[in-house]
Parts: structure tokens; C-alpha cells; sequence
């Protein structure tokens, strides 16, 4: 099939310049792209009023990579009881995860609590998924509640000797 990685993630946000801020200075995203939307074909694909709408859309990238963006959009007039986050027993996506890489989660993580940012637990939780490599993960959320994770997979030299050792307890039963 000719369908690739996740291209981008859009993500509704309450008030732009702040996420545009925190993702940037917690998460090291920088911008990359600024679009103003009002047109009408772009209000029914995305189920708008066709008209007395405003869309801001700030295209968020890493590195050099055209894939694995964050959009955050602003759309005016916001509703008047906006719905709130997605929780993990709701339908829907409910959590963005980023894989840190040549940098130790615990630096990343000491470095985000400096920043104010508040995780859901006080250590780097790993955790040892059945056929699964041994990971770090912690979670957090955004300035609007929208959960996000950090995880570190353990680097190729560990997960082979992390296998080798399974294998070993396993052939020994």
C-alpha cells in the first residue's frame, strides 16, 4: 500500500501564540508554515459554517523532516463550551507520543519540570511489554489538557542483548 508514516497531527488549541510557545520551547518544534483559512471549499471539508470562520493553522516541524508535523489550529469563533481533551476511555485519538532520541528521557524530563511542566507520575516509568523491547515513557499535557508522551526505546546493542537474555530464560524452563 502506498500509505507512508503519520504526515501531521492537527491539533485545536484555545490560544495559539501559548502552543506555539510550548511546543516550540518544550518540545522543539519550530514553525515552518502560517496559513490563514477562510475559504469556503476548506469550510466543508472540514464541516465548518460556510461562512463567520477564521482558521489559523501554524504547520510545527523538527529537523528536516516533511512528515511527523504538528499543525496547531485556531478556529474563530471558538464554541461556547468548548469540548474538552479525549481521556483514554474515550473514542478517539487520546494521546501523541514522541520517541526522544540522543538525549536521556531523564534530562529531557528535568529539563521540561524546569520549564513548569507538570507529568502524570514523579519518575521516568519503564515498562516491560510482553514481546515488546523495555521502554521509558512519562506523560503530560499541553497548555490545553491534550496528553502527550515521551518514550525511549532502548538502543539496538540493548534490545539484542534484552532478547538474547529472554530467549535464555525461556529455553532454561
Amino acid at each position: 500500500m502506498a500509505i507512508s508514516e503519520v504526515h501531521h497531527v492537527a491539533i485545536n488549541v484555545s490560544d495559539l501564540e501559548r502552543s506555539i510557545a510550548f511546543y516550540r520551547d518544550a518540545l522543539g518544534f519550530r514553525k515552518a508554515l502560517d496559513i490563514h483559512i477562510d475559504e469556503p471549499v476548506i469550510a466543508r471539508r472540514l464541516r465548518l459554517p460556510l461562512k463567520g470562520f477564521n482558521i489559523r493553522s501554524i504547520m510545527m516541524v523538527q529537523g528536516g523532516s516533511t512528515v511527523g508535523e504538528i499543525e496547531l489550529m485556531q478556529v474563530e469563533p471558538l464554541r461556547e463550551t468548548p469540548t474538552p481533551p479525549k481521556r483514554p476511555d474515550d473514542l478517539g485519538i487520546w494521546i501523541i507520543s514522541f520517541e526522544v532520541k540522543g538525549e536521556r528521557l531523564e534530562d529531557v524530563v528535568e529539563r521540561l519540570r524546569a520549564m513548569g511542566v507538570k507529568f502524570f507520575s514523579d519518575d521516568v516509568g519503564a515498562s516491560d511489554l510482553k514481546g515488546y523491547a523495555p521502554m521509558k515513557a512519562v506523560i503530560f499535557e499541553d497548555p490545553d489538557g491534550n496528553l502527550l508522551e515521551l518514550v525511549q526505546l532502548p538502543s539496538k546493542e540493548e534490545y539484542l542483548r534484552i532478547k538474547q537474555e529472554r530467549e535464555a530464560r525461556h529455553s532454561a524452563k
